[in-house]
């Protein structure tokens, strides 16, 4: 069985055209996982509200993510602030 490297796109041509098949299931699009695109909606939201320093909204935006996400998320708004072309601090105290 061929190992696909989806990186590289010439190579993935060439196994395409050399085993006439890929053993991957269709795209099923986007509407049957409306899920994904609340969440990107929200993660805009939060960020310009994080980028702005809301503090209350971001605490209030937070909530609606899914528990398992908000450890990263919090993580990545503070990646974001912090980083040197942005130079703004985010509180430590938001969970």
């Amino acid at each position: 069985m061929y190992k696909y490297n989806f990186e590289n796109a010439t190579e993935k041509r060439k196994a395409d055209k050399d085993l006439g098949h890929i053993l991957m299931p269709p795209n099923d699009g986007q509407e049957k996982h409306p899920e994904h695109l609340n969440e990107h909606e929200l993660l805009q939201v939060i960020q310009r509200e994080s980028l702005n320093q809301n503090w209350p909204e971001v605490k209030k935006l937070i909530q609606d993510f899914p528990e398992g996400k908000r450890k990263d998320l919090i993580a990545m708004l503070k990646s974001a602030n912090k980083d040197p072309l942005i130079g703004k601090s985010f509180p430590d105290d938001i969970v």
